[in-house]
């Protein structure tokens, strides 16, 4: 999976780049009389991203093709701001995208532009309060604005809507839930409801969409912790929950840590071991140690990995350091025996 600087981001285009999802998203907020116009069911994503390079790390976009009703083409733009803050020139930034827009439509349609309908969906601290329409940046009178260039653009500000007021699907609305609450104290305490509309979907995707959802907690949510997660998982896939966090654990650690392990194992291993300590991610660090092991001498028990997990800090960094010696399993077993019968 492509890596992406900013998680907000990296969620964004991962739930969204899904054709049902954004379609469900968009008849929900856009304005009745746009709305309408618009055939379910047409949405086509280009992968075209009309964004200046450095305001990658502020906004991030998605363009979708979509058929009218009365057989025409045209496209919705989905601007997604991802700053603590709403940008004051956010109509000017939209306009230069949706120049490059028509640009681009202009390429396979000769005779007239097509509607470009723009939507800017926004997370931030702070609630909106910036004009929606273009013409309000403008220094003039108000008798000659009305000659002047003027568009309207649909704000979704996650922050004026109450939960129940987000009436989507499962993937939808989860998603807006966690870029609505991502910042907030008590998301650890919401993760069991937002979570728990998961079971609707088929366990295939639910399970798929729980590790996109995982890592975007993972990344972006600094009011939660590894244990939330379980708890929450484990309330929501009884049986299920805990095998799929030990799992993840483990895959994402090694993920994080794949730059050190290709320098050398014991050495890696030890410094990823203190970045984990550092964070307080001693889970993961714990995590790592069994994934090189499980490469080393094949899958472990449970038991086994267990056994591991109870280590402190200083027992796994010399774990790391012994570990290239194993040449099996029963290495193993009697390094760990060894140190849990010493005082």
């Amino acid at each position: 999976m492509a890596d992406m600087g900013n998680p907000h981001d990296r969620f964004f285009k991962e739930v969204f780049s899904r054709p049902d999802v954004a379609e469900d998203f968009l008849f929900h907020f856009l304005p009745h009389n746009v709305s309408c116009l618009l055939r379910p069911g047409t949405f086509l994503l280009s992968k075209d991203s009309f964004v200046d390079a450095n305001l990658k790390e502020y906004f991030s976009d998605l363009l979708y093709q979509v058929d009218f009703k009365d057989g025409e083409q045209g496209f919705v733009y989905i601007l997604f701001e991802h700053k603590s803050y709403p940008a004051p020139d956010i109509a000017f930034q939209l306009l230069r995208y949706m120049t490059r827009i028509w640009e681009y439509a202009s390429k396979r349609i000769k005779d007239s532009l097509p509607p470009v309908i723009p939507v800017v969906l926004y997370h931030g601290k702070v609630q909106w309060s910036i004009p929606l329409n273009f013409a309000s940046l403008y220094r003039a009178p108000e008798s000659l604005k009305g000659s002047l260039w003027d568009f309207t653009y649909t704000l979704c500000d996650l922050s004026v809507f109450s939960d129940e007021e987000i009436k989507l699907g499962v993937m939808a609305k989860v998603a807006l839930l966690l870029l609505k609450h991502v910042h907030s104290e008590d998301l650890a305490e919401r993760l069991v409801d937002i979570l728990g509309l998961l079971p609707a979907l088929t366990d295939q995707s639910s399970l798929k969409f729980l590790e996109t959802v995982m890592r975007y907690l993972g990344t972006a949510a600094e009011t939660v912790t590894m244990e939330d997660c379980r708890k929450a998982v484990k309330a929501t896939f009884p049986g299920t929950g805990e095998i799929f966090m030990e799992r993840w654990i483990e895959e994402i650690a090694a993920e994080r840590h794949q730059e050190w392990m290709a320098e050398g194992l014991s050495k890696g291993l030890k410094e990823g071991l203190e970045k984990g300590l550092e964070k307080g991610l001693t889970q993961g660090a714990a995590a790592v140690t069994i994934r090189l092991l499980s490469r080393k001498l094949g899958d472990l028990d449970t038991t086994v990995r267990e056994r591991i997990r109870h280590l402190s800090f200083e027992e796994l960094e010399r774990l790391g350091e012994d570990l290239l010696d194993f040449r099996d399993k029963s290495a193993l077993t009697e390094w760990l025996d060894r140190v849990e019968k010493s005082p």
